[in-house]
C-alpha cells in the first residue's frame, strides 16, 4: 500500500526515479520506451495502464541512479526532503532581486510565495523545478557580481529542463556578453557529451522522438494544457477541437519568435543606454544591475512564452515577480501578481467546470494565469528602459 500512495504523492519523481532505475539496469538504449517504463512503475503505482513518462534528457536519469539504489517509498521521502530545503533556499536567495523589499517585508513574501500555487505543486509532484529556479537566482548573483563565465555555466546547467534556457544564449550574444555565452556553451557540449556516452545515438534518437512524437504532444500538450501557464498553451486551449493539431505546435513557435524578436530589441536599446557615460564611482554598480535585468526579462520571456511550462514551473517566475515589486510597483504590476496568484489555484476548477464543454465553452478551462503573466512580462521589458534608482544618472547643472 505504501508504495501506491508514494507514487500517487509524487508522481513526477515516479518519472524520474524510473529513469535512473532504468538506466541502473543497464537498459539505457530503452530509456523512454513506454512498455519498459511501465514494467518498472507497475510494483509501485499498482496498475500497468497508467505511466508517469520520463522524458527528460538522459543524463537526468544519470543523476537519479542514486535515488533508484534504495526502494521508492524511501527514496521519495528523501526527494521530498531536498526539495524543501532546495526551495527554502531559493527563497532565501530571493532577496538578491530585491532586498528592499524583502527588508521590509520579509515575513509576508515569504508567506504568499509558499501558500501559492506553484510552490505546492512542486512538493505535491516531486518536481525539481526549485534546482532550475536555484541555478537561475545564482546566474542573477553571479552576473551582478560581473563572473561572466561562471554565470554562463551556471546557467547551462539549467540545459537539464531546456525549455527554460531556450533564449539564454540569445540575449547573451545581443547583450555582448561573451564570456557568459562561452561558459553556457561548454556546460551545453558537456551535457551532451556525457548524454551520448550514456545512451549511445540510438537513445539519443529515442529520445528526440519521444518529445516530438504525437503521444507527448496529446498527452502533454493537450490533456496537461490546462495545467500550463504560458501564452502559447492558452492560445492552444482556446483552439476547437476540431482544430489540425499542428496549428497549436505552428501557433507556439510563432509567438516564442514573435517574443525573442521583441526580447531582442529592448535588450539592444539597454545596451545602447548604458554605454552612455555613468557619474564618478557609478559605472560598476550600474553594469551588475544591468546584468541582472537583462537575465530577469529574459526569464519573464521564456516563463511566458515557453511551449511547456506546467504550474510547478511557475516558480521561476518568483524572481521577477519581485524585481518588478521592488523597481516598478505600478497598479498593474500588482493586480497582475494577485490575478496569477489566484488563477493558478483556480485553474482545477476550471477545467472542471469546462473542460468537458463543447467548444467555445470550453475555453472556460483554458491557462487564464497566461494573460496577467503577459502583463508582468510587458511590465518587465519597460524596465530595462529605464535606469533603476542607484543606477540612475544624475541631472547636470549648469554652473
Amino acid at each position: 500500500m505504501a508504495p501506491a500512495v508514494f507514487g500517487t504523492v509524487l508522481p513526477d519523481y515516479l518519472a524520474h526515479w524510473t529513469g535512473g532505475a532504468l538506466l541502473l539496469d543497464g537498459h539505457g538504449t530503452d530509456l523512454y520506451s513506454i512498455e519498459r517504463q511501465m514494467g518498472f512503475q507497475e510494483s509501485i503505482n499498482g496498475t500497468s495502464s497508467v505511466v508517469s513518462w520520463f522524458v527528460s534528457p538522459p543524463l537526468v536519469a544519470a543523476l537519479y541512479v542514486p535515488s533508484a539504489l534504495v526502494e521508492y517509498p524511501a527514496s521519495a521521502g528523501v526527494w521530498l526532503v531536498i526539495n524543501v530545503i532546495l526551495l527554502a533556499a531559493c527563497l532565501w536567495s530571493l532577496r538578491l532581486v530585491a532586498p528592499m523589499l524583502i527588508a521590509r517585508r520579509r515575513g509576508l513574501v515569504v508567506l504568499v510565495l509558499c501558500a501559492s500555487a506553484p510552490a505546492f505543486e512542486l512538493l505535491g509532484g516531486g518536481q525539481d523545478s526549485a534546482f532550475v529556479l536555484a541555478v537561475w537566482l545564482l546566474a542573477l548573483r553571479l552576473i551582478a557580481g560581473r563572473h561572466q563565465f561562471v554565470a554562463g555555466a551556471a546557467l547551462g546547467l539549467a540545459l537539464l529542463k531546456p525549455q527554460h534556457v531556450v533564449l539564454v544564449p540569445l540575449a547573451l550574444l545581443v547583450t555582448r556578453r561573451f564570456g557568459a555565452l562561452s561558459g553556457f556553451l561548454v556546460m551545453g557540449l558537456l551535457q551532451a557529451g556525457l548524454s551520448l556516452a550514456l545512451v549511445g545515438p540510438v537513445g539519443i534518437a529515442r529520445w528526440v522522438d519521444a518529445i516530438t512524437g504525437s503521444g507527448f504532444g496529446e498527452q502533454v500538450q493537450q490533456d496537461q494544457a490546462w495545467k500550463m501557464v504560458s501564452f502559447p498553451a492558452f492560445l492552444h486551449a482556446v483552439l476547437p477541437a476540431s482544430a489540425p493539431s499542428p496549428i497549436g505546435s505552428i501557433l507556439s513557435i510563432v509567438v516564442l519568435v514573435a517574443a525573442a524578436i521583441v526580447l531582442v530589441r529592448q535588450l539592444m536599446r539597454r545596451r545602447r543606454l548604458f554605454s552612455q557615460p555613468f557619474a564618478a564611482g557609478e559605472e560598476g554598480h550600474a553594469r551588475g544591475r544591468d546584468g541582472m535585468l537583462v537575465l530577469i526579462a529574459t526569464l519573464s520571456t521564456t516563463v511566458v512564452f515557453s511551449p511547456h511550462l506546467v504550474v510547478y514551473d511557475a516558480v521561476l517566475f518568483f524572481p521577477v515577480a519581485l524585481c518588478l515589486l521592488e523597481n516598478r510597483p505600478t497598479v498593474a504590476v500588482r493586480l497582475s501578481l494577485a490575478a496569477a496568484f489566484c488563477t493558478t489555484w483556480l485553474a482545477p476548477a476550471f477545467h472542471l467546470t469546462a473542460g468537458q464543454l463543447v467548444w467555445p465553452f470550453s475555453i472556460g478551462a483554458a491557462p487564464w494565469t497566461a494573460i496577467p503573466l503577459v502583463i508582468l512580462w510587458i511590465e518587465s521589458l519597460r524596465l530595462l528602459a529605464q535606469r533603476v534608482r542607484k543606477d540612475a544618472r544624475p541631472e547636470r547643472t549648469v554652473a
